[in-house]
């Protein structure tokens, strides 16, 4: 499944603002994984070249949020449970694994 210019621009702003509402940096988060914050800023800006690092960043800003009785912004591309997706690999999504 590929995005549109538009679910992939809004998808990069959802990132971005769910970020900024919960005060982290791509540095932090990449810290939490064990990789630089250049390896997060790919996979934000949906340049990775896989599919499943964005969804697995998406459920880390959701946890974070929930912990913080924060409301994310909502994603609009990126919705659902994405072990529902055939694309995806279940097995990266549930090792929870930025390499």
């Amino acid at each position: 499944m590929s995005l549109t210019t538009a679910q992939r621009e809004a998808t990069i702003r959802e990132f971005r603002e769910n970020m900024d509402l919960l005060g982290l940096t791509v540095d932090e988060i990449g810290a939490d994984f064990g990789v630089d914050g250049e390896t997060v800023r790919r996979i934000i800006d949906l340049e990775s070249g896989v599919l499943e690092y964005p969804w697995i960043v998406r459920r880390y800003l959701l946890d974070k949020a929930s912990a913080a009785g924060i409301r994310p912004v909502p994603f609009t591309a990126l919705r659902g449970d994405p072990h529902d997706y055939w694309f995806l690999d279940d097995r990266i999504i549930d090792a929870n694994r930025l390499d």
